[in-house]
């Protein structure tokens, strides 16, 4: 008998790649984290939300684990 295989493929996958990505709310930028779907954090500039999330996506800071929550959800207040 063969072996089965874990990964058939990417949509059967059962590991996902985290990736991070920029979404308008109102006047807010926020960076959201895939495939969680939580908020990261939150800006008012959306060329700052995209640095970010761009930094986030090549640099992974946990590797292929996601954000801990006390990361997560932090509110840029600087103008």
């Amino acid at each position: 008998m063969e072996r089965t295989r874990l990964m058939r493929n990417f949509r059967t996958s059962k590991y996902k790649k985290i990736y991070y990505f920029v979404q308008q709310n109102g006047r807010k930028w926020e960076v959201v984290e895939f495939p969680t779907n939580d908020i990261v954090r939150t800006f008012r500039k959306k060329k700052d939300a995209e640095l970010f999330s761009e930094q986030l996506t090549q640099t992974k800071p946990f590797g292929n684990v996601p954000l801990p929550n006390f990361m997560k959800g932090n509110i840029d207040i600087l103008e």
